[in-house]
């Protein structure tokens, strides 16, 4: 029972969008930066999808560079379920939430995967990474290949699932990182299967560069 005491009564929080999209009463939830909700379906949009934990600079300055190669209204998406993650828990997604006060809008969904992204927000482009970027078509982040969820016999789930992408308008706005190595690797390093190569754009180092991740991040704000 959600609620408090006052006097003998109990008086109840009535469900908000966000108990709603846990309930699966509704698929998505945007955010705006006043904190306000609604769930008018976003479409045209360049999203940073992650889960923000924390949120900080390198999102913030990815996200705008990409807004820039692609000429679209930045937001970002948080999905509460998530493919290699447990679920965030109710509470610590609406902790989360309070980063993006004051900033650009948060698409909340229940959408693991970029095809089911895509289906919920269509004509999107996603900003990623370059180690996600490299995952898009590794079918080891995907279920094992099912023959009759393939009608246009691509050969594999990953394929499968770019396809759907593209057909909801879906695209990809990649950057490039600094591996162990110390070499700069951008899109121009990854094999990208014949065919799918339309739907990765460049997001060059002049615009974004960022050598520090979220979990370097959360390993030095552990040390202090």
């Amino acid at each position: 029972m959600s609620g408090w005491a006052l006097g003998l009564c109990v008086v109840r929080r009535l469900p908000d969008l966000i108990d709603r999209l846990y309930q699966g009463e509704t698929g998505l939830v945007i955010v705006a930066p006043d904190g306000s909700m609604h769930i008018t379906r976003p479409s045209g949009a360049v999203l940073l999808a992650g889960s923000f934990n924390p949120l900080h600079e390198g999102h913030e300055k990815l996200l705008a560079a990409a807004a820039r190669v692609t000429g679209r209204s930045p937001a970002y998406e948080v999905s509460a379920v998530n493919v290699d993650k447990p679920t965030i828990d109710p509470s610590d997604l609406r902790r989360r939430l309070q980063q993006f006060k004051g900033k650009s809008p948060v698409v909340v969904t229940r959408a693991p995967t970029f095809g089911e992204k895509a289906a919920l927000a269509p004509d999107t482009v996603f900003a990623l990474g370059y180690d996600t970027a490299v995952r898009l078509f590794d079918e080891r982040y995907y279920p094992p290949y099912d023959p009759d969820n393939d009608p246009c016999g691509l050969g594999s789930t990953a394929l499968v699932v770019m396809d759907q992408v593209r057909r909801n308008g879906g695209s990809f706005a990649v950057a490039g990182r600094v591996g162990d190595d110390g070499k700069f690797y951008t899109l121009r390093d990854i094999d990208v299967p014949e065919g799918f190569s339309d739907m990765l754009v460049e997001i060059p180092e002049s615009e974004f560069r960022e050598d520090i991740s979220s979990t370097e991040i959360r390993e030095r704000q552990g040390r202090e």
